[in-house]
């Protein structure tokens, strides 16, 4: 049976197979989180159920851009697209694609990848002969301390009957001193006890709280996976509030902002792009995108810049900016 000219899995983890392979993650959309690894000489991207990677994103058309191997490069090529595609922040009709690139179609993101991965069988090898070796070593050096340990037990036996004999001849009031000790050592019993019993209370309500931090994460990844960053971000900022040193709630708190910087920058890239090719409408309603989903946040720069925008798409459309033209 011939190779499928793309494999498509959710599995993130690196192939256990040497080789070199060409992957392609998408970042955002519908189909964030599945990678594509290029095995073909010709692979089509679009929105057709028949490419090869199919894109689901309405800005993207049937056949989009074509990924050819080229030598030991993968070479796009945009085949004649009506929204283009952008590269780095570049827009480009071909271009060499290099490890860590990240390919624009649409409001979709993808990162392109190489990866190498190296045969281990000779490393492993190295390794067990080297836990063998100190296998060895420690075996030898127990049979030296177990060799050793029957004359420190034969001089423990005569100093411990040297002192039974002397004990012999002490006077018996030491006795009654030790029972005076026996009796003050049973009296701090209590003590202790009282103090354990704090202690389990304490970890109650460490437990308590942690139970509830692990709440607030998982409902901060499940707003976080259905692209409501801002939501999630409050259910991580709940997380840290009750546990300020939780390095998962900081984790993801992190990625959140991070997820939603990118999608903003996506969101203005493609409405400057918009913009350039004369398209006001389509540039209107992506700026009015970013303004919804800062609308809480209006002293954000970015929600500044894209009013603006507003007003100057709304202008050019020859209608009043000062109406509201996204709610």
């Amino acid at each position: 049976m011939s190779k499928a000219p793309v494999k498509i899995t959710k599995d993130l983890t690196l192939p256990e197979t040497a080789g070199v392979y060409h992957r392609v993650v998408c970042m955002t959309g519908k189909n964030k989180g599945l990678c594509y690894y290029l095995n073909g000489n010709r692979m089509v991207m679009g929105r057709s159920n028949k490419a090869d990677i199919q894109i689901l994103d309405t800005q993207a058309s049937r056949e989009h851009v074509e990924l050819s191997r080229v030598g030991k490069d993968i070479v796009l090529t945009d085949l004649g697209s009506q929204n283009g595609v952008v590269v780095n922040d570049l827009d480009v009709k071909q271009h060499k694609l290099k490890n860590g690139d990240k390919i624009i179609i649409g409001s979709t993101v993808y990162k392109y990848s190489i990866l190498d991965i190296m045969p281990l069988a000779l490393v492993e090898d190295e390794d067990d002969d080297e836990e063998e070796e100190e296998e060895v070593e420690e075996v030898k050096s127990k049979v030296k301390k177990s060799k050793a340990k029957p004359k420190k037990k034969n001089n423990l036996m005569l100093i411990i009957l040297i002192l039974a004999a002397a004990f012999l001849f002490l006077p018996s009031d030491e006795s009654g001193d030790a029972t005076k000790n026996a009796k003050n050592n049973s009296n701090t019993t209590p003590f202790i006890e009282g103090t354990k019993k704090t202690t389990s209370k304490k970890s109650d309500v460490e437990k308590e709280v942690e139970t509830k931090v692990e709440a607030y994460i998982h409902r901060g990844r499940r707003e976080a996976r259905e692209g409501n960053y801002f939501r999630a971000m409050e259910e991580f900022g709940v997380a840290l509030m009750l546990d300020p040193n939780s390095g998962d709630a900081a984790f993801h708190m992190n990625r959140a902002k991070q997820r939603l910087d990118e999608k903003i920058e996506v969101m203005f890239l493609q409405a400057t792009k918009y913009k350039d090719s004369l398209k006001f409408h389509q540039a209107l309603m992506t700026y009015c995108s970013v303004v919804k989903l800062l609308k809480d946040y209006p002293d954000d720069e970015r929600f500044k810049e894209a009013d603006k925008n507003v007003k100057d798409m709304a202008t050019k459309l020859g209608k009043d900016e000062r109406d509201n033209h996204c709610f």
